[in-house]
């Protein structure tokens, strides 16, 4: 396969991911895809918890208030549902006190997931904003709303920084073994059009490596895998715009190289096969062979526990 593309970018992680460290994967719903990947393959990981965000500014807001334990909410109040503006529209509830212990659990668990010896992953998506006029907000969905409420706008690398760079300081401060790595997502937001998807994500690059100068943090190159080294159609789906499975794939395998010892690739890679045979047994309506499958997870379990205690034992 590696004829048809150009190499990948080469990158190397000193520290790597052990089934034992939360992982908190946030931000474009390339994110979301990591996540399930990395969960299917046994490890600790919470994904967009309060669905997918896209502008570094609602993404930043998220965490922060996870932080802090604030209770402030930006409610929207619509004919349908109660939502909020930090949160993507598939949060939604029936009233505002329901909303309110939905985005807090959320939140708390944003907090979990960044304690201790945790990895936070953010993917940036745009950095085209929608300005909430009343509360001079950069939303993270417009809920469907009147164009009239919002402003669009574009986000200059510098006004990014400064939104973040107080923030990074509180952040690693209050947690001084979180270890934060930035990408940028592949996807192209083609309602902009193209020429301004680009723009947009130029300066999200240029932000990130202000970012990278200013603090301990790290980038890894999921936009140049996907976008420079899979650059052919038939990597994405039917819409031009989302990687495929297979470019999605990819990735994880130079991303489970980049951050995971040889010894727990293997390991995974054992959790990812018992995972898939357990979605296979919901679909499976053959008795015979469920009752092959269900013995072979059985000793398949038994052996990923053995593995996973010799590991835990030597480290």
């Amino acid at each position: 396969m590696d004829v048809f593309h150009l190499p990948y970018p080469s990158f190397h992680s000193e520290q790597k991911i052990g089934f034992e460290n939360p992982l908190l994967f946030i931000g474009s719903c390339f994110s979301s895809n990591m996540s399930q990947l990395a969960n299917s393959h046994g490890f600790n990981v919470l994904s967009n918890p309060v669905g997918t965000l896209f502008h570094p500014e609602p993404i930043q807001d998220c965490i922060k208030s996870a932080i802090r334990g604030s209770r402030d909410i930006f409610y929207v109040d619509t004919t349908d549902f109660i939502s909020d503006w930090n949160s993507a529209h598939l949060l939604q509830s029936s009233s505002k006190e329901a909303h309110q212990k939905l985005v807090l659990e959320k939140r708390k668990a944003i907090r979990d997931a960044l304690s201790g010896e945790a990895w936070l992953f953010v993917t940036f998506g745009t950095s085209i904003a929608y300005r909430h006029l009343a509360s001079d907000k950069v939303v993270a969905n417009c809920h469907k709303q009147n164009t009239e409420l919002f402003k669009k706008e574009s986000s200059s690398p510098e006004q990014m920084f400064s939104y973040w760079s107080p923030f990074m300081k509180e952040l690693l401060e209050w947690n001084p073994k979180l270890k934060v790595v930035f990408t940028v997502s592949p996807v192209r937001h083609k309602r902009d059009g193209l020429i301004e998807n680009n723009r947009s994500k130029a300066r999200l690059f240029v932000f990130i490596e202000m970012l990278l100068d200013a603090f301990p943090v790290s980038y890894y190159p999921s936009f140049e895998i996907v976008q420079d080294s899979l650059r052919d159609y038939r990597f994405f789906k039917e819409d031009m715009v989302h990687p495929s499975k297979q470019s999605i794939d990819e990735v994880w395998k130079h991303f489970t190289k980049a951050y995971i010892t040889a010894n727990d690739q293997v390991l995974a890679k054992k959790m990812h096969k018992l995972h898939a045979s357990k979605e296979h047994r919901k679909l499976n309506e053959n008795t015979e062979e469920l009752a092959k499958l269900a013995n072979w997870m059985k000793n398949q379990e038994k052996e990923i526990a053995q593995l996973l205690a010799l590991r835990n034992k030597n480290t």
